[in-house]
């Protein structure tokens, strides 16, 4: 059965639902429907053609909203999917009404240009933007910024509504196009309260320096992963150093105790990962797969985004 996103309730998935409250709610989401199980009842398939029809003749951004994504509960083997007219964004990211790192009551936002996948995936390391009450911290007079300050407050506001709807911190996808702020996803804050637990070792010199991504501070070994073919090197304790994260590298993270990585931001998958397993994480370190070596005891600050030599460590004596 197909239902209209503006309908989408608990059936739907969470990822729906919440899109489903924010259209009622009067908030601008890309138009859509959700096929409520795609597995187990295939009526749809004669619905799913003049449903894209009405939809329009663009694009369109197909996405799971399956049972025990985004808070859901699961419900054996329905797999509810969202279907949406793809949203061509002039400059899209993340944001989270809370800060990840320090917990400060702060809207952090990371964009890049063009679609948002490349911020969420780290496949890029976004431009980033704080916004505490009025007051906005972003990059650098070096970079072109992709938002204007009027687009950083503006999406401030946006989160600070959001979350006062839903009543809980909120991580947000959003997307800029055609003057329009648009809402791709919102779902709870998860991470995971207290960080890694405190290192018996005394750091020495710092190494590397990057964007603080997840808190807490860990002590072990380097284990430098360049792809799929290098997982089965890892071993639980080690330090997961590598250029980006997907996915299918979180057995990785969920054995890590701390991880480091070359590209990406606070809200990148690694960092959103790092915080739900509750380990540090240092992300944006350029250079970190060369300077780093297997074997290598480190102490990585995911609160401070620094990584130093561990002080039992050969190279540190």
């Amino acid at each position: 059965m197909l239902i209209p996103l503006r309908e989408a309730d608990g059936r739907c998935g969470a990822k729906a639902a919440n899109l489903g409250r924010l259209l009622r709610a009067g908030f601008d989401v890309p138009a859509g429907f959700v096929i409520s199980d795609a597995i187990g009842d295939d009526g749809w398939a004669q619905e799913l053609k003049p449903a894209l029809r009405d939809l329009g003749s663009g694009r369109f951004a197909v996405r799971s909203s399956a049972f025990g994504e985004d808070g859901g509960r699961a419900a054996g083997n329905v797999v509810p999917v969202i279907v949406q007219v793809m949203v061509e964004p002039e400059a899209a990211g993340v944001l989270l009404t809370r800060h990840p790192v320090s917990g400060a009551d702060q809207v952090v936002i990371e964009a890049a240009g063009g679609l948002g996948n490349k911020a969420v995936d780290g496949t890029v390391t976004p431009q980033a933007w704080t916004v505490d009450g009025g007051g906005v911290t972003g990059p650098g007079p070096a970079e072109a910024p992709v938002l204007t300050r009027t687009q950083v407050l503006a999406l401030g506001q946006l989160g600070r509504r959001i979350e006062a709807m839903f009543g809980v911190p909120q991580a947000i996808e959003w997307a800029v196009a055609d003057e329009k702020v648009w809402i791709l996803q919102t779902r709870p804050i998860t991470t995971r309260p207290g960080g890694a637990e405190p290192v018996s070792s005394e750091p020495g010199e710092v190494l590397l320096r990057g964007t603080p991504a997840s808190p807490g501070i860990a002590l072990g070994p380097v284990r430098v992963i360049t792809g799929l073919d290098d997982f089965d090197q890892f071993r639980a304790g080690d330090v997961l150093v590598c250029r980006t994260t997907s996915p299918a590298w979180t057995p990785l993270l969920a054995r890590a105790t701390a991880v480091v990585t070359e590209i990406g931001g606070m809200l990148a998958h690694a960092a959103i990962l790092a915080r739900e397993f509750g380990i540090p994480a240092v992300l944006a370190a350029p250079g970190a797969m060369t300077m780093l070596a297997d074997g290598q005891q480190v102490v990585v600050d995911g609160s401070a985004g620094t990584v130093t030599a561990g002080a039992n460590d050969e190279r540190n004596r």
